[in-house]
């Protein structure tokens, strides 16, 4: 699901067109941008049995296939467990916001939604989740009314919420992004005349991390 499907032209896969109304509207009038992630992976659900998600800053270093064998109607995985959360979530106390039946005091466990594994039969429970995550994202400033609604509905009924634990690495902080993008924009220009197997090969080989030799660069560079 794509606002950009010229983008993905040549390549093996299906995109479904995401629409600036959709985005609007899945954003509740775009007041919260990560309405989109929740609302984008329910869609796709709807057409798979189990669904693996992970976000574009995340990347497999290695097959990671077998998830899907840890994906049932009763577990789930996320990327990790970050504990209670900080911040403003203690002021959703006494507020009667609720995922499902459950009324929400701001110290359940955040689970972290960069990568995501759900099954088709928790469609309604994210469901449940993104109606309070519209009610959440009005109280709090932090951006994660997202998966921390997300997370408390897949643990409840039963449901179990694990971490991934796949071979994925990530360039989730400002640094890792600037110095992913730079060798991700230069792949796209070299190697994307090239067959798929070809990028395959050539994007198994390409470094996104830092090396101690990089971060000494950049720190006598200014950069």
């Amino acid at each position: 699901m794509t606002d950009k499907r010229s983008a993905f032209d040549g390549y093996p896969v299906e995109t479904i067109e995401l629409s600036e109304a959709q985005k609007t509207e899945m954003s509740f009038g775009n007041r919260y941008h990560f309405g989109i992630k929740a609302a984008g992976i329910m869609e796709l659900l709807k057409g798979c049995d189990r669904l693996f998600f992970m976000d574009t800053d995340m990347y497999p270093v290695a097959n990671v296939s077998r998830v899907f064998d840890r994906i049932s109607p009763t577990h789930s995985v996320m990327r990790m467990c970050e504990g209670r959360p900080r911040m403003d979530y203690p002021t959703l106390a006494g507020r009667g916001i609720a995922v499902g039946d459950q009324v929400l005091t701001g110290a359940e466990p955040m689970w972290n939604s960069g990568l995501l594994g759900v099954h088709t039969s928790n469609l309604a429970a994210l469901e449940t989740a993104y109606s309070a995550i519209e009610q959440v994202s009005r109280v709090l400033r932090s951006h994660t009314p997202e998966q921390f609604c997300i997370g408390v509905a897949l643990a409840q009924e039963g449901r179990t919420v694990s971490p991934h634990g796949l071979p994925i690495r990530n360039y989730s902080t400002s640094g890792k992004k600037r110095f992913a993008r730079r060798r991700i924009e230069d792949f796209v220009v070299t190697k994307s005349h090239l067959a798929i197997a070809e990028q395959v090969n050539a994007a198994a080989a390409l470094r996104l991390w830092r090396t101690p030799f990089d971060l000494l660069k950049k720190q006598f560079s200014g950069q």
